[in-house]
């Protein structure tokens, strides 16, 4: 299955393997590690030995069982195996048969297997003394005890979150710092890692609707570039800028209306830049919640349905992102964060996804310009970012992460009382931003790639909320999105919907990109029978121009009016059953190509290149 990687791609999945080993020793063994910590001296007791020895042979014995198991699921699934397996076997009757037939045409395995459970029995224990009780005083005894409870404690913590210096507990999603595709990341992790990891997770339960699946396809299909377009590919530049908390409430662009006209909002450069040269919808939206949601949402087209796709037990599914894609036709890649390498998993990410280059506060030099929380001011890191735009190879992708208005707000010292005494904190931050935004595009005008760039625009996810409008459950995602040319040739402001999974097929649509390809957005070059899709607390939120539509999986629960119900007072669900039918089979053709594709790992079109 890896006979393309070179010994030292090899060499260092293994070593990237082993924090994914630690991790699981430790958590299929933290009863009998309790057991052996715990400060008494019954745990001398012969009969409590015991009984955490045989803890010990069947906890390690299914964790083998399952390491060897997935050596043959593998096969079929290309993945490592998860507790959803439960879920998909549930049903099926000859599941003893299955297993019988694995066990003897898989006899090596077996074998290996019974050997292993032989060493790991016979191995016990055989260099201590079982008979042996510390002859220590009860205050000696205890003090060492209780100090010996402590270290293994901060130990086995350390080896569970992966390491000293690791910002959260080790999950699947570290092991693309170690991979060269996704496919590497089964031979990082082990299945006992995979399993206990998808403990808590949100499962993808394939939903179907549709037995026809014409008939579905009418109605959505998530396929683009079916037909070949005439037009030859258009090598433009792209630079993705994917701002940090720029909820829609804060502009004065998308508020015309709020404070009966007077609003001016916290974005004035931003303001213009969209209101006079841009193509951006009036109703923007995210698909996700988290900023991480963000960069999947936008370079792979992939919603957080119902969770983040880089926390799921699917983030090693087989996928064509807009960077991948683009590097097929000659495209340079490079990402761009002020955040210390590692922070938030976006250096991971791009390891994947097709991002050739990464450049963070490492990559900065200048720790002068650290914010102490974050990473390095955004102001300064636009700078840094401009002039290693200027280094790519044309055409270039390039995607920013600006991190300044992130929580706690702080604005670095020389600038703290540029902003005047706003009401809230985060509102000094987006004017902070925004004009920092605004050094940046007079920068990178005077350069001689910037009239042949495609600008996108696009904020994570909503952050602190003061007009109620914004607090409804579709608001609750209102962001922005935006594309800009400079040559204002995209200028139109439509009253129409946007989503970030809509980010990727529009920039390949105005590319004229000549290949099929899988993307859960729309191309908003070639369709205005568009929606919005995200999900919401358990319940599916389609969104078009005029309404919003709540969908628990079975059956529609809401229907409201946006544009004249701004606050959600008036559920339609009964009144109006034509378009809550009409929506209704679109969510239903959505969640069934989108449950269906994830879990069969469907999100690629295979073709010729």
């Amino acid at each position: 299955m890896y006979s393309e990687r070179t010994f030292g791609q090899l060499l260092t999945m293994f070593v990237g393997g082993l924090r994914f080993d630690t991790t699981a020793i430790l958590y299929t063994n933290v009863l009998y590690i309790t057991m052996f910590l715990l400060p008494f001296r019954f745990r001398y007791n012969l009969t409590y030995q015991s009984i955490a020895k045989y803890i010990y042979f069947i906890t390690n014995g299914i964790a083998l069982l399952m390491n060897c198991m997935d050596t043959v699921y593998f096969r079929n699934t290309f993945r490592r195996t998860t507790l959803n397996i439960f879920n998909e076997f549930s049903n099926n009757e000859k599941l003893g048969a299955i297993f019988t037939d694995a066990i003897i045409q898989n006899w090596y395995l077996t074998l290996f297997f019974i050997i292993s459970i032989v060493l790991l029995v016979w191995s016990y224990g055989k260099y201590t003394n079982k008979q042996y009780i510390p002859k220590f005083n009860l205050l000696k005894y205890y003090a060492l005890a209780v100090l010996t409870m402590f270290i293994g404690i901060a130990a086995a913590i350390i080896g569970v979150r992966g390491g000293i210096s690791s910002d959260r507990p080790l999950n699947i999603n570290h092991s693309a710092g170690y991979a060269t595709a996704a496919i590497d990341i089964p031979l990082i992790i082990n299945t006992p890692f995979s399993v206990i990891k998808s403990v808590d997770r949100k499962t993808i339960t394939p939903l179907i609707y549709f037995d026809n699946h014409d008939e579905m396809n009418e109605i959505y299909s998530p396929v683009r570039n079916t037909v070949k377009k005439e037009c030859g590919f258009k090598e433009m530049n792209i630079v993705l800028i994917i701002l940090e908390s720029f909820s829609r409430e804060y502009f004065g662009y998308y508020n015309p209306d709020l404070d009966n006209g007077t609003y001016k909002g916290y974005t004035p450069f931003l303001d213009t830049l969209l209101g006079k040269h841009s193509f951006a919808p009036l109703y923007s939206y995210g698909n996700g919640r988290k900023s991480i949601d963000a960069v999947v949402s936008t370079l792979l087209s992939l919603p957080a349905i119902p969770e983040p796709f880089v926390l799921s037990s699917y983030f090693n599914n087989e996928v064509r992102s807009l960077p991948l894609l683009l590097l097929e036709k000659g495209y340079e890649t490079a990402f761009f964060c002020g955040h210390p390498k590692g922070t938030m998993g976006y250096f991971q990410l791009c390891k994947i996804i097709g991002i050739n280059h990464y450049f963070g506060m490492e990559e900065y030099g200048n720790n002068s310009d650290y914010d102490g929380v974050w990473g390095i001011w955004d102001d300064e890191f636009l700078q840094f970012t401009a002039s290693k735009i200027n280094e790519l190879r044309q055409p270039f992708l390039s995607t920013i992460y600006t991190i300044t208005s992130h929580s706690p707000f702080k604005l670095p010292k020389h600038r703290d009382d540029d902003f005047g005494p706003e009401q809230k904190p985060i509102y000094r931050s987006i004017r902070y931003v925004d004009e920092a935004l605004q050094h940046f595009f007079e920068t990178v005008a005077t350069q001689p790639w910037f009239n042949n760039t495609l600008f996108v625009l696009v904020a994570d996810h909503v952050n602190i909320i003061t007009y109620d409008e914004y607090r409804t459950s579709s608001e609750l995602f209102a962001v922005p999105v935006a594309f800009y040319k400079p040559d204002g040739s995209l200028q139109k402001n439509e009253r129409t919907v946007i989503q970030h999974i809509d980010v990727m097929p529009t920039i390949l649509g105005y590319l004229n990109y000549d290949e099929p390809y899988v993307a859960f957005g729309f191309d908003l070059n070639e369709t205005n029978d568009n929606f919005v899709f995200n999900y919401f607390n358990g319940t599916y939120q389609l969104i078009t121009d005029q309404y919003l539509l709540l969908f628990d999986g079975q059956k529609s629960t809401g229907l409201y009016e946006l544009r004249n119900d701004k606050f959600l007072q008036t559920n339609l669900i009964n009144t109006n059953t034509e378009i809550v039918n009409e929506l209704e089979l679109k969510a239903k053709a959505f969640l069934q190509e989108y449950t269906t594709r994830m879990v069969e790992n469907r999100l690629t079109v295979k073709h010729k290149t």
